[in-house]
Formats: C-alpha cells, sequence, structure tokens
C-alpha cells in the first residue's frame, strides 16, 4: 500500500477526530474532587495513614492510594473503606493517602495536573534513594509511610491512567509472585507483562522483600481505568474487596458489599515489547487503547507528522502509554497477544 492509497479511516484527519474524542472522555471529571481534611490525622501518628489490627493472626495488608495526585480511583476506595468503618477478622490492614502535596496541587479537573510536585512518589522506593541526603516533599513523605509499606504481607498499589480505560496489572515477566497475586484476585483480567522487565522500578509494590521473589510478602500494582472515571473507582473498591477477601480479613458479606465491578472482558496476557520513537511533537493515533486489537503488518495505527506509523509485524498490539509526545522519545509500546 502506497502512502496516496491510505484507506479514509486511516488518514491524519481520521486520527486527529479520533484523538480528539479520547481526550473528551479523558478528561470528562466523573469522580470530583474532594477535601481530605478529614483524614489528615491518621488513626496511628502518621498523617492520613490508618491502621486496623484485628488482634488476631494474619497478615498485614497495606493499601496505597494516591501516589499520584491526580489519580482519584484509589482517593475514593480508601475513603469508602474508612467511611464504612471497616475492619480486619484476622491481621492487620493499613490504607495510606499518600502523597498529598500533589492532590492539593492539582485542580481536580486535568488528568495531567499535578502528578507529583518535585520527584514521582512512587519512584522514590529504595533504600539507596530514600536513605540518601536529597529533601524534597515526595521524599519527606514516602519516609513518613516507609515502614507501614515496608512491614506488608500483602500490598496493593492503586493507580489509573490517562488512556487506557480498561483496568490491568503492569507485571513483570514471568511466573512472579505479583502476577500469582493478581491471578489469585482474578480481575482485572488483563496482563501487561513488561519484556523490558522494570515496571518503572522503584516503585512502591516492589520496595524491599516485595521485590525480592525468594523472600516472604507481595506487592502488586492495579491500574483502575481512565483518570476520572467512575468506573475506576469501582474497580479500585472491588480489587480491595477482593484482596481483603483472599486474605480472610473481612466476611462474605462485607466483601459481595466492596465487590461492585466484574470485569467483562477477557483473560488478556499482553507481553511489552519495543518502544515507537516519535519523530515529531505532532503524533495522532488511530486506535482505541483499551481493546488491546492486535493489527496485521503495515497496517497504519496513527501518524507523526506526514510519517505514517504502521504496524512492524502480524499481530502488533500497540499500546498508548505516553501522556505527551516529545521527538526522540518513546511514543506508545508494541505489544503481542501471549498465551495464559
Amino acid at each position: 500500500m502506497t502512502d496516496a492509497t491510505v484507506p479514509p479511516d486511516r488518514t491524519r484527519e481520521a486520527a486527529a477526530a479520533a484523538m480528539a474524542r479520547l481526550d473528551a472522555a479523558r478528561t470528562d471529571p466523573q469522580i470530583p474532587f474532594r477535601d481530605l481534611a478529614p483524614f489528615a490525622a491518621g488513626n496511628g501518628g502518621v498523617p492520613y495513614a490508618f491502621a486496623f489490627d484485628s488482634g488476631r493472626a494474619g497478615p498485614h495488608v497495606v493499601v496505597t492510594a494516591l501516589a499520584h495526585g491526580n489519580e482519584p480511583a484509589g482517593r475514593e476506595a480508601v475513603t469508602t473503606l474508612l467511611e464504612r468503618e471497616v475492619r480486619p477478622l484476622v491481621g492487620r490492614l493499613t490504607l495510606i493517602l499518600c502523597n498529598l502535596a500533589a492532590y492539593g496541587a492539582s485542580n481536580g479537573v486535568d488528568p495531567y495536573g499535578r502528578r507529583f510536585v518535585e520527584q514521582d512518589f512512587n519512584r522514590v522506593w529504595s533504600d539507596a534513594i530514600l536513605d540518601g541526603p536529597d529533601r524534597n516533599v515526595e521524599l519527606d513523605r514516602a519516609r513518613q509511610v516507609r515502614a507501614l509499606i515496608g512491614s506488608a504481607d500483602l500490598l496493593l498499589d492503586v493507580h489509573s491512567t490517562p488512556y487506557e480505560a480498561t483496568p490491568f496489572w503492569p507485571l513483570r515477566p514471568g511466573r512472579t509472585k505479583a502476577r500469582a497475586l493478581a491471578e489469585a484476585l482474578g480481575a482485572p483480567r488483563t496482563l501487561l507483562l513488561f519484556d523490558q522487565g522494570s515496571v518503572h522500578s522503584p516503585t512502591i509494590a516492589r520496595y524491599g522483600r516485595l521485590g525480592d521473589e525468594a523472600a516472604p510478602g507481595v506487592g502488586a500494582t492495579v491500574e483502575c481505568g481512565l483518570f476520572f472515571a467512575r468506573t475506576g473507582a469501582d474497580v479500585a473498591l472491588s480489587t480491595i474487596g477482593r484482596l481483603l477477601r483472599h486474605a480472610g480479613m473481612v466476611d462474605a458479606r462485607t466483601a459481595d458489599g466492596l465487590i461492585v465491578w466484574e470485569d467483562p472482558g477477557p483473560d488478556r496476557r499482553i507481553v511489552v515489547g519495543a518502544p515507537e520513537i516519535a519523530r515529531t511533537t505532532d503524533v495522532r493515533l488511530l486506535f482505541r487503547p483499551e481493546t488491546f486489537e492486535p493489527v496485521a503488518a503495515g497496517e497504519i495505527v496513527g501518524w507523526d507528522g506526514d510519517r505514517p506509523i504502521r504496524a512492524p509485524h502480524d499481530g502488533a498490539v500497540p499500546l498508548w502509554i505516553k501522556q505527551t509526545f516529545v521527538a526522540g522519545e518513546q511514543a506508545f509500546m508494541w505489544a503481542r497477544h501471549a498465551e495464559a
């Protein structure tokens, strides 16, 4: 196929229209901003952190939300648990609202608002960084909650994304303990396996023993969908409910009240591979990122300036991960479906 014979639905104009539709969905503020001052004191000396001990043997389950200030789904889920006074039947449950500085600096509408203030809160989780000499608002907050996170037996870090409307688990390749936990919970049913192996370390879910495959304790990150989609809050609450049920911390009635979302999609295992490098800042993409739809080799999936972006091989799946486009940097990732 020559560029002169591009189908009408694969033109730059079609891509611009597709981007406009996605931007409208992305910025629809279905989860309103809320004042978190009532939760500021916490209940154990750490601001915005709540620990509840059952007095009975069991795991320490930690749920973290608002690692990024513009991701309110986890905020809604954690405050719902606090307002409903959910308490563990066994073990200890800790709920943490993390990056209040970034949350307070966000306008509550723009999903590209304040992800962080000075340093990405979800990229500081190594002892070398936390014990280092640097000081900023995110590092100070991480040091406040470090002991709570470091003592977790099961940790769920709740996030949202700017484009992927289908909830998913970002995981390392192989049969990791985080993957085993994700599969045990059963939903979301989409697993993104990053063949590059990084998944943006050092993250909360891989701090200390959580990231050591030979050590006890497991952490996982769940991506609940578009930043401000109401369903994202439902995904967050439901995933926490499944975790608490898995840990034996809540009875069936409580779990049923928390699990308000069932994943309607199929089981997917998506292996994330090579990046597509932008040549310009004018990138326009045609695909719906939440479909994970494979395309044929050579098929146009978008435009980079006047250059059509074509699938590099049969079965290629374009994943829209970048929030903005910079010439010479990754625009999105290519992936493929894998066997379960």
